[in-house]
């Protein structure tokens, strides 16, 4: 009754991803949907990033114009640029890695950790350096996000490992089980 329940619950709030329990056993049995695989620890970061990134941005916002005048022009163009990428390249990494998580696709997720390791680390980095002379509130919240970053980048990894695995041996069983 109970897994009934939650299983419909489910597939109101999550449609299209779900489980169908058999009579003969009790593990899942996955029928004509798809099956699943999160990681956890992702998840969490992920959910924390989001509810960080408005905090984030409102800091940087706030202390650009306090700290724009002192930069040399060079600076300045660097700061600008590298706030406008590491913006939009945050919103389009944790929607990839939400969707890569949660629905268990690879590509999604294989992105969410390219941008990540790729374009996200050395952009964050880039905020926290002195040339930029980051004040104390806005170093305290770089250095956050990077440690939030930091997390994601070990837990993405193992959870692509793992859905990688998953989606391998869910292959392998299919092709068993047509075989007969």
């Amino acid at each position: 009754m109970l897994k009934q329940t939650v299983s419909t619950v489910s597939e109101h709030i999550f449609p299209g991803i779900g489980y169908s329990f058999g009579s003969n056993s009790s593990l899942p049995q996955v029928k004509e949907k798809h099956e699943a695989i999160s990681n956890f620890p992702l998840q969490m970061a992920l959910f924390f990033n989001v509810a960080f990134f408005p905090v984030w941005l409102v800091t940087i916002i706030v202390m650009l114009p306090l700290k724009y005048d002192k930069l040399p022009d060079l600076n300045k163009v660097i700061l600008i640029i590298a706030l406008t990428a590491a913006v939009v390249i945050e919103i389009t990494r944790l929607y990839m890695g939400y969707l890569g998580n949660l629905t268990g696709n690879i590509p999604g997720l294989a992105g969410f950790w390219m941008l990540s390791l790729l374009l996200q680390t050395p952009l964050q980095l880039l905020l926290l350096l002195p040339a930029l002379r980051p004040g104390v509130v806005e170093l305290v919240s770089q250095a956050v996000m990077c440690c939030l970053l930091t997390v994601q980048l070990f837990s993405g990894f193992l959870a692509l490992s793992d859905l990688a695995r998953h989606s391998s041996a869910r292959f392998h069983v299919s092709q068993f089980l047509s075989e007969r």
